[in-house]
Order: C-alpha cells, then sequence, then structure tokens
C-alpha cells in the first residue's frame, strides 16, 4: 500500500508522460541496487527483484502508448517513406484496425471475458507470489495488462482517425509535411 500511495502522489505531482523518466530511473536504481547486493555483499533479496520487475511492466506496458502516439514505434521505413499521404493513410487505417485494434480487442476478451480468465482472477482473489518473500502485488501486474490493451486500444483509435483524415486530405492527420498544424 505505501508503495501504491506514492505512486498515485508521483502520478498526481508528474501529470502526465513526465513520470515515465522517473519510472526508468527507480529502475535503474534498483537493478543497481541489486548488483551491488549480489555481487558486494552476497545478499539477494526477493523483494526488489520483484519490485523491477514491477517497474519494468509497467514502464513498458504504460510508455508503450506514449511511443505511439509520439510516432516513435519501430516501423520498417523502405517502402513506407517513399509513399504518398493517401498510401499511407491506407497503411495506417489498416494495420490499426487489423493488427492493433484486434489485439486490443483479444487481450481484453480473452484477459476479461470471465471471473476465471487471466486478467480477473488475479485481480478478483488479489493473487501474490508464491516466493513468500516478495512483491505481494501480482494481481496488480495483472491488471497493468487491462489498462495496457485500454490505453492502446484509444491510441490506435486515435490513430485510426489520424490515418482517415490522411486519406480523405483533410487536416488533423499523420503526415504533417502535407498538412501544417496551426
Amino acid at each position: 500500500m505505501p508503495l501504491i500511495g506514492l505512486s498515485v502522489v508521483l502520478a498526481a505531482v508528474t501529470r502526465g508522460v513526465l513520470g515515465f523518466p522517473w519510472l526508468a530511473l527507480l529502475v535503474v536504481v534498483a537493478e543497481l541496487l541489486i548488483v551491488i547486493g549480489r555481487f558486494v555483499f552476497s545478499y539477494e533479496q526477493a523483494f526488489l527483484a520483484d519490485l523491477v520487475r514491477f517497474w519494468y511492466a509497467a514502464l513498458f506496458l504504460f510508455a508503450s502508448a506514449y511511443t505511439l502516439r509520439e510516432e516513435g514505434h519501430v516501423r520498417v521505413d523502405v517502402f513506407y517513406a517513399g509513399m504518398a499521404t493517401k498510401t499511407k493513410g491506407y497503411v495506417n487505417a489498416v494495420g490499426s484496425m487489423i493488427l492493433g485494434m484486434s489485439l486490443c480487442a483479444v487481450i481484453l476478451i480473452i484477459g476479461m471475458g470471465g471471473k476465471q480468465n487471466i486478467i480477473n482472477s488475479p485481480i478478483l482473489s488479489y493473487e501474490v507470489t508464491q516466493a513468500g518473500f516478495g512483491l505481494y502485488v501480482k494481481y496488480l501486474m495483472a491488471g497493468f495488462l487491462g489498462v495496457f490493451a485500454v490505453t492502446m486500444m484509444i491510441q490506435f483509435v486515435a490513430y485510426f482517425l489520424d490515418a482517415i483524415a490522411d486519406i480523405r486530405g483533410e487536416p488533423g492527420g499523420r503526415d504533417h509535411e502535407n498538412h501544417p498544424v496551426n
């Protein structure tokens, strides 16, 4: 509970994507403490290893929607870079629907379709680690998948609508070279 309280305070203070660099810094510091503890003092703590795993999951799952919004995702631009704006719009629209939205829908349907599904079950039963001395929030990591699917679905819908604007030649699309933003 103290970690959840600290995360709520950090989220309220940073208000947005500024929390990701802090989370990355926390991961690096915790990994450093693990290495120092293990190799200098021959001591390993399961709690700290679980905490790093927890922060890694949060960092990668939550920052993925931001990465998509900022066009930071990996894409092979060999063919894409030379395409016309309308063709880029079709590629982005089809990719958003077939690859993006369908992945998010599968995660939500399979993960949250019933009480015994892979996301709902750990959350409803407050599932904890079986190690004994670890971080007792395994149910929150299952919840991360649900948050990931919802935030990515929102971003893929926005990406799809931007692609439609590119196809129709309207302002507000992704191809800002042809549509200057005022």
